[in-house]
């Protein structure tokens, strides 16, 4: 038997049903959501909220020797449980869920090992499903592309009746095979296929894994299907556990005060105590009501304080969930140093969003910007990016890091953007002060709105003359400047626009009102320009613009030429911080590696 290989199985407790169509529940069941933390003293969970594939012993990565089509290079294999025999004598069902929501190739395959001969494997990659088996000495093979719900999920059945081996995808039966012999005694090994994407791991693509002891009836597995697509649509990470689907995490923070979100599964009573130090001596009270997302501002804060807080709640059957006490401080006062750190389309990627909180928070940023694309289109109807990817990536750092966000187009019809974001309106746009800065953020959904005489255009135009402050920042998604490659015309074919020509207005107004710094995303790529003003570069009263798109989106490329405006680029991943020290400010951008890769600095 191949040495390297990591084998699990099942073991099958006896199991009994009330009817043939009632929903089973699993003797043996994993979900694996990514409910990162943050380090050391830092973390912000009290208790393992998930387990992870790679909790389970590990084999190395390797070539695939497999028969069957799906030669590509293996990057990992798991043992889930204690014994590594599967008893074919006995009938069983094997139950997958699956989130492929990157870009590049992707996959997993389970396969049943008989000695050193493989004899049954179902591999999902690439959104193509092949099945195979040994029959008589030939390997036998199909395939057929898959129908994945919600364009990205797939659940899958192995469903074995003692003869007949069969699956079905999304509750419906797919493939069928009559097996010729028992394989009594084979090895199961799952394997994933990771290496397109960088920091992925099998617990990305992987959701469940679910074993029964028995067959299943064609009714109980369009169930248990059903059930587990109401559960993603309301996007709770677990079917019957009163747990957190949303922070807590801070945002709209001032000297005096911060606001606190949070959301659960279902109704609870919460007490919230929060105060300057142990013991926390000041609390509020939540009744148990019909709104899951729970906002609260506290009030009558001192500048510039660390504050320490912790959440208590109890759900209606009195089932109880509770954080560690968290931190967060408040903004601090004109005067003060202060450190911000910039993020930008995180999209679909928390393995991605996780690597760039590690590393913000061992700066420990006073909070962080998000340039937009908070998800990769967050519709009403698609809450599990925001509960399943967003919140799995940032939300162990936004418990303690205060965060301002504008909206991007990959964040849906904002249904739960607002609700996320109150504090942002119902237009999406706003304005903050922090120390010796104004920050002004944009909603560029609606571009339009951004040209002269529009609603939003007019509203920065008046703000941007009331404000006293020494550094002006606007914040947006689209991008005034672009040096990419095909987002704003195909450069390797014709001259771009080099940006949105829909924000030439704004360019414009900011320009006039010696606006110090433009930050924006939507190009998955860094992009720094020298000071600009008049499309002229004015190293004197120019406005620099800055592109930060690169926290998770799928990596874009720039033009085959550099344009005249760009001091820098950059594809990769990234994230940037800004410090204002008085006149000085200094902007540095770092890979997820820590690696510097830009820094500039303006005296004011």
């Amino acid at each position: 038997m191949l040495t390297f290989l990591i084998l699990f199985s099942l073991l099958f407790p006896k199991s009994s049903l009330q009817s043939s169509d009632s929903i089973p529940k699993p003797p043996k069941e994993f979900w694996f959501w990514n409910q990162y933390d943050l380090p050391r003293n830092a973390a912000t969970k009290s208790s393992d909220e998930t387990v992870f594939l790679k909790d389970f012993q590990k084999f190395g990565a390797g070539y695939s020797d497999s028969p069957n089509s799906l030669n590509h290079s293996v990057s990992s294999i798991f043992q889930l449980f204690e014994s590594h025999t599967v008893d074919f004598s006995k009938p069983f069902a094997l139950e997958f869920l699956l989130l492929n929501h990157v870009n590049n190739p992707v996959g997993i395959s389970w396969e049943f090992w008989q000695e050193e001969d493989l004899r049954l494997a179902i591999s999902v990659f690439d959104k193509k499903v092949t099945t195979g088996m040994m029959e008589k000495g030939i390997w036998e093979e199909s395939g057929f592309n898959s129908k994945p719900w919600k364009k990205y999920w797939n659940h899958y059945l192995l469903n074995f009746d003692g003869k007949n081996i069969t699956l079905f995808e999304q509750g419906e039966m797919v493939w069928q095979k009559e097996m010729d012999e028992i394989l009594e005694g084979s090895t199961l090994v799952l394997k994933s296929f990771l290496d397109k994407e960088p920091y992925m791991e099998a617990h990305d693509i992987l959701k469940k894994v679910a074993l029964f002891s028995h067959v299943l009836s064609e009714p109980q597995i369009a169930g248990i299907f059903s059930k587990v697509e109401n559960q993603i649509s309301a996007g709770k990470l677990y079917p019957d556990k009163f747990h957190f689907k949303a922070g807590p995490y801070l945002n709209d923070f001032s000297e005096n005060a911060a606001q606190l979100v949070w959301e659960t599964d279902q109704a609870s009573k919460a007490i919230l105590t929060y105060g300057e130090k142990l013991p926390l001596e000041m609390s509020k009270n939540f009744d148990s009501g019909n709104d899951f997302i729970r906002t609260i501002i506290l009030e009558n804060l001192k500048p510039g304080t660390t504050y320490f807080y912790k959440l208590d709640l109890e759900s209606e059957i009195g089932e109880k969930l509770s954080t560690p006490v968290l931190s967060f401080q408040t903004a601090k006062p004109k005067g003060n140093p202060f450190l911000f750190g910039i993020i930008s389309d995180t999209e679909s990627r928390p393995q991605v969003n996780n690597k760039v909180a590690q590393r913000l928070w061992e700066e420990r940023p006073d909070f962080l910007i998000h340039l937009g694309d908070l998800t990769d289109g967050g519709w009403k109807d698609s809450k599990f990016e925001w509960t399943m990817e967003y919140f799995q990536g940032t939300g162990a750092l936004t418990a303690r890091i205060p965060i301002a966000t504008v909206p991007g187009n990959g964040d849906g019809d904002l249904h739960w953007y607002k609700q996320y974001h109150p504090h942002t309106g119902q237009k999406g746009f706003y304005r903050f002060d922090y120390g010796d800065a104004s920050f002004f953020m944009l909603n560029s959904n609606t571009r339009k709105d951004l040209q002269k005489g529009g609603e939003q255009y007019v509203w920065l135009e008046n703000e941007l003359a009331k404000s006293e402050s020494k550094w002006k920042f606007v914040v947006l998604h689209h991008a005034p400047y672009s040096a990419d490659e095909d987002d704003y015309g195909n450069t390797w074919k014709e001259p771009g626009n080099q940006g949105d020509p829909q924000l030439k207005d704004l360019i414009s107004l900011v320009e006039a009102n010696e606006v110090d710094m433009v930050f924006f995303g939507h190009l998955h790529t860094y992009m720094r320009s020298h000071p600009l003003k008049g499309d002229k570069v004015d190293s004197e009263k120019g406005t620099v613009y800055v592109q930060a798109g690169g926290a998770g989106g799928n990596l874009e490329d720039n033009a085959p030429t550099r344009a005249w405006f760009t001091a820098k680029n950059f594809r990769g991943h990234h994230y940037c911080t800004v410090q204002v020290v008085g006149d000085f400010l200094e902007l540095r951008t770092y890979n997820l590696e820590g690696g510097l890769i830009d820094s500039f600095q303006i005296k004011n």
